[in-house]
């Protein structure tokens, strides 16, 4: 039974945890060495409590109740009474690796350790504990006080109860929790990353217009955003990072011929900086040959990286298709999609 959790990084992901944790009446621990990062880690939980309360969704009292849940630290002698402690700290392995020793000294021992990692090792961070098999992953996606997947991921020494006891508390909170074998990028970023990639090179190779293509996508297949459109949304800076790590690890099929690192050093991040693949939001088109071609490929990248994932064993079926429905708002996911509508034996070298 998990009473009582902490939240390692203020940021935005971890005050998105502390505040979808403290919705589910668990009370939480958000430490942060930074007080300026703690105030505004703060804030951000009130403020979605503001909105909701605006739009009707919430009431103050329950806004409040949530706040209230919350407990801002600075010392990790404030967390010995936790039983869960999940780390929001920025995607630098080191660093990780360092706030992991730190938990493992300041958390009773059943506790268990989790990283919100969306694709480092888990096994290399519970291999710098005393407890490797009560690590794991839980990624929740951005943002956390919305979005419904987390990706409870098992590394190598990871025990079954501390993946069951994950599950069972991302049920707690409402998400639909997913299981994972650890690998680079886990799951959700393996198939929507190679799937990007394949319709960049294909845009790229054939000159097609990206609004003609973000049409054809969602007119052709289960994504509600086409890969020009959904690249501005996420950053192309941040994109550009997980792809060259995905590249690194699997090889060319992630290679999207320069098209997000072109932008990036023009300084084009997207819409948070007001430009990126499109201008200022994504244009409307209709869908043409070119576009359609471009579709043709993305989808054929998606579902031949969700059946290697399958074939590896990183996850099984119904959860590849549940991530991608909850992670990426696909409708179906792209493995029951295909048995019905999509390409039968996608190129492998996509």
């Amino acid at each position: 039974m998990i009473g009582r959790v902490a939240v390692v990084g203020a940021g935005v992901m971890g005050s998105e945890i502390a505040q979808a944790t403290a919705s589910a009446g668990v009370e939480v621990v958000l430490l942060d060495s930074d007080p300026a990062a703690l105030e505004r880690g703060i804030a951000h939980v009130a403020r979605i409590g503001e909105r909701r309360v605006a739009r009707g969704r919430m009431t103050p009292s329950e806004a409040e109740a949530i706040l209230g849940r919350i407990t801002p630290a600075a010392s990790d002698g404030d967390l010995v009474s936790c039983d869960l402690a999940i780390e929001a700290v920025p995607e630098t392995m080191e660093l990780k690796r360092e706030v992991f020793r730190r938990l493992d000294a300041a958390l009773p021992p059943g506790a268990l350790l989790a990283s919100n990692t969306s694709g480092l090792s888990i096994t290399a961070l519970g291999r710098e504990t005393g407890r490797p098999d009560r690590v794991l992953g839980l990624h929740f996606f951005n943002p956390a006080s919305v979005m419904r997947l987390v990706e409870v991921v098992r590394g190598e020494d990871s025990g079954e109860e501390a993946i069951a006891a994950g599950e069972a508390f991302a049920r707690s909170l409402g998400k639909a929790p997913v299981r994972v074998r650890e690998c680079p990028g886990f799951l959700v970023n393996r198939v929507l990353v190679r799937a990007l990639a394949a319709a960049y090179r294909q845009a790229a190779e054939s000159g097609a217009d990206r609004a003609a293509a973000d049409r054809a996508v969602v007119d052709g297949g289960p994504a509600p955003m086409g890969p020009f459109a959904l690249g501005d949304l996420i950053g192309l800076d941040t994109l550009e990072q997980v792809r060259a790590h995905l590249e690194e690890a699997y090889g060319d099929r992630f290679d999207d011929g320069g098209t997000t690192a072109r932008e990036v050093a023009a300084g084009r991040l997207g819409a948070k900086s007001g430009a990126g693949f499109h201008e200022s939001g994504a244009p409307e088109a209709p869908a043409d040959a070119p576009g359609r071609a471009v579709a043709e490929r993305f989808y054929a990248g998606a579902l031949d990286e969700a059946r290697r994932c399958l074939e590896e064993g990183i996850a099984a079926a119904g959860d590849i298709d549940l991530a991608m429905r909850h992670g990426c708002g696909w409708s179906p996911g792209p493995l029951e999609w295909a048995e019905g509508h999509g390409p039968a034996r996608p190129v492998r070298g996509d």
